[in-house]
């Protein structure tokens, strides 16, 4: 498969929002792969930074629903039983609108490039 410049994935999306207190802190998370990311930059902003940065800003262009439960499942760590309460919705739907805010905050980081993604996948099939 053929690499595209700047594509976050699905996986590394996930990785993030469960590691999110992680990227929030500055921390390098404890599962994480070891990497050589060079010297620290003289800003002191970081890749994790950065990370932080995108998912935050996709996170606030989510619907309500999706944002809140972004935020209650990955950002507060609410336990699935008080969130469902909480917003009167069942435990089925909870899942399926996190599915869905995954998918629509891993379009948004992408643009473009989950569009080409998904065309070269075509392509190769």
């Amino acid at each position: 498969m053929k690499k595209i410049e700047g594509y976050v994935s699905k996986k590394a999306i996930l990785f993030w929002l469960e590691n999110y207190e992680a990227l929030e802190s500055g921390d390098v998370p404890y599962d994480a792969p070891p990497t050589n990311s060079g010297p620290k930059a003289f800003d002191g902003i970081t890749g994790n930074y950065l990370n932080k940065v995108m998912l935050d800003q996709a996170i606030e262009k989510l619907p309500k629903l999706e944002k809140a439960l972004v935020k209650a499942r990955w950002v507060h760590k609410f336990a699935v039983k008080r969130t469902v309460t909480v917003l009167n919705i069942t435990k089925e739907l909870y899942y399926i609108r996190c599915k869905k805010a995954v998918d629509l905050i891993y379009n948004e980081i992408n643009g473009e490039r989950a569009a080409v993604k998904r065309l070269l996948e075509k392509i190769i099939k």
